[in-house]
């Protein structure tokens, strides 16, 4: 089995357990921009109580979850690491974090979409709120993302929601400096 054929069997579990979920990380940004590689696949979860036992169950002993959960300090967000053995393939299970105002919102966004990449309608946040946490990431990788995404998908942005969280964040100043890099700039009438 491939990374790809690991992140999709993932997504198969979450489907047959009901959790819900969506695919945030470099994943989804490829589905709105020039795809990249990735170490890793990124998930978001809402859990209730014993769901993540049976995921791990109808995954079986090829997958093995680190019992320890981390903390992402820049969000907030717990998240657990499940490695698939062969490959030692990482897939990041996020909780979703209802103290954070964008992460409820964005997860309440999340919409169905075909990922050729793993051959699976999935769900995924919406262009704008993978540009506004890859912006809160502020990593070199994301923020080339960023720019990838706006390159690809700018004329689709909704600038008015976009901003809004900028602002929120602090981030603006960065989303102004990164348009600078972006080729063809979008419709100027609707980009800040």
């Amino acid at each position: 089995m491939t990374s790809v054929e690991a992140t999709a069997a993932v997504v198969d579990a979450l489907a047959e357990c009901e959790i819900d979920y969506m695919i945030v990380g470099a994943i989804s940004s490829n589905a709105y921009s020039i795809a990249r590689s990735t170490k890793d696949a990124d998930f978001v979860l809402e859990l209730r109580p014993g769901q993540l036992t049976a995921l791990m169950k109808l995954l079986g002993t090829e997958f093995q979850l680190d019992p320890q959960l981390q903390f992402e300090t820049l969000t907030g967000s717990k998240r657990n690491v499940v490695t698939y053995l062969p490959t030692r393939f990482e897939i990041e299970l996020f909780r979703l974090n209802t103290k954070d105002e964008h992460h409820v919102e964005r997860f309440r966004r999340r919409y169905q979409k075909m990922l050729n990449e793993i051959n699976r309608a999935v769900w995924i946040p919406t262009v704008e709120d993978v540009v506004i946490q890859k912006l809160r990431w502020q990593r070199r990788k994301d923020l080339d993302d960023v720019v990838s995404v706006l390159t690809v998908s700018g004329p689709s942005i909704d600038w008015t929601y976009l901003r809004s969280w900028t602002t929120k964040h602090g981030t603006d100043a960065l989303l102004q400096e990164l348009l600078k890099e972006v080729p063809d700039l979008p419709d100027t009438e609707q980009a800040p």
